[in-house]
């Protein structure tokens, strides 16, 4: 009995340690945590501001992966949703790879009929821009509206939905083209 006890009494404060890991982890970083270059550049903005917090933000598009036969060959495409060609990977026999690359497998001691091929065509890159730009956003309806500062509207879209993923419980942010499709989908079953 006492030998459960025991048992129980670690079970629940790994449980508590582990709960209070997830919190602590949760939390915005502090402003430590920052780079150098990343403070500096905030203080010459806001001279007089304190930094109560940040977090670390990673930057993404909407694009899509699209899965194709072409002569009977496997290949798939990532695209923005603009239409860039972002990247293509295609399978590719090992005696059609070039020599260097034949080389360096060879002195690796891999051995594979094939090889994955990937070419990129576009990739994400900051540019300053000569002047900056200024706009207003505002939710109306479901709908965000992007106003430039001279009073012109320069986007209306449907609010961006995030939805939790099936398997690992992430959330996964909607293209507009998505965000449509489902609109339409949720207005479908309604009837």
């Amino acid at each position: 009995m006492v030998r459960k006890n025991w048992i129980l009494i670690g079970c629940v404060v790994a449980v508590a340690a582990m709960v209070c890991a997830v919190t602590y982890a949760e939390k915005s970083e502090t402003k430590d945590a920052l780079p150098s270059a990343v403070q500096s550049a905030v203080k010459k903005k806001f001279p007089k501001a304190v930094i109560e917090t940040s977090k670390k933000e990673e930057a993404s598009i909407c694009a899509y992966e699209v899965e194709l036969k072409d002569n009977g060959k496997a290949a798939s495409v990532n695209v923005g949703e603009d239409g860039t060609v972002m990247e293509v990977e295609t399978t590719v026999d090992m005696n059609a790879l070039p020599d260097a690359v034949k080389k360096t497998l060879k002195a690796q001691d891999v051995n594979v009929p094939t090889v994955d091929k990937a070419v990129t065509y576009a990739e994400l890159k900051l540019v300053k821009l000569d002047a900056p730009v200024t706009t207003y956003e505002v939710t109306k309806d479901g709908k965000e509206i992007k106003i430039a500062a001279d009073g012109k509207i320069m986007k209306q879209e449907a609010v961006e939905k995030v939805e939790k993923d099936e398997k690992g419980g992430k959330e996964e942010k909607k293209c507009s083209k998505e965000k449509d499709d489902d609109d339409k989908d949720e207005k479908h079953e309604q009837k």
